[in-house]
């Protein structure tokens, strides 16, 4: 299942919690993960790593003291998504609308 349903916990799939997720993306800003050490320890498919593929892709790049914290402001921008998406919120109820809301 991709990743957003699994992030927002839709049944059937097992769920990904949120916080764990923010934490192993911020990790990864912060150079103590690496992107496939992720996808292993969030045990996702391959439908769920192309959709965090996309994700990646979408982030700043760079090294600098700046780009870093783009980064994790662009990390922390995709936490307060799936927050909203896990509560059900308008706007963040299905998975076409968080698909939306991050651009992807």
């Amino acid at each position: 299942m991709a990743l957003v349903e699994r992030l927002m916990g839709d049944l059937g799939e097992p769920k990904i919690p949120v916080h764990d997720f923010f934490a192993a993306a911020h990790e990864i800003v912060v150079g103590r993960l690496t992107v496939a050490q992720v996808k292993t320890a969030l045990a996702m498919d391959v439908a769920a790593q192309s959709e965090f593929d996309s994700l990646v892709a979408l982030a700043p790049t760079g090294s600098s003291a700046l780009a870093t914290a783009q980064k994790a402001q662009y990390v922390e921008s995709i936490h307060s998504v799936f927050i909203l998406a896990e509560g059900r919120y308008a706007g963040y109820d299905t998975p076409a609308a968080v698909r939306s809301k991050l651009g992807i």
